[in-house]
């Protein structure tokens, strides 16, 4: 977990993302997983840590829930609050 942040505040995200379900798609399908990743995202994010490259093509609506986790991190460090603009005031 991503230093100043919480368990509480992901819950939250999470939450307001998808209702917590790891499992979630968009109406549209493009938005996929607890954290509503684009799977051109997720590629991408997948890239950045030797130990996610495993996850590269990997629906991130299949994937299991400690790795939507790790993926959400990654972003996080990455790009902070902004990849969810709405959700994401649940993060400092």
């Amino acid at each position: 977990m991503p230093a100043g942040t919480t368990a509480a505040m992901w819950l939250q995200l999470r939450m307001c993302e998808s209702g917590n379900n790891y499992h979630a798609v968009s109406s549209g399908g493009a938005y996929r997983g607890a954290y509503q990743f684009t799977q051109g995202t997720w590629n991408v994010i997948a890239t950045l840590s030797p130990s996610l490259t495993r996850l590269i093509g990997v629906d991130p609506a299949t994937a299991a829930p400690v790795d939507q986790d790790a993926m959400a991190y990654v972003l996080y460090e990455s790009r902070g609050k902004s990849p969810w603009p709405s959700c994401g005031a649940q993060l400092p």
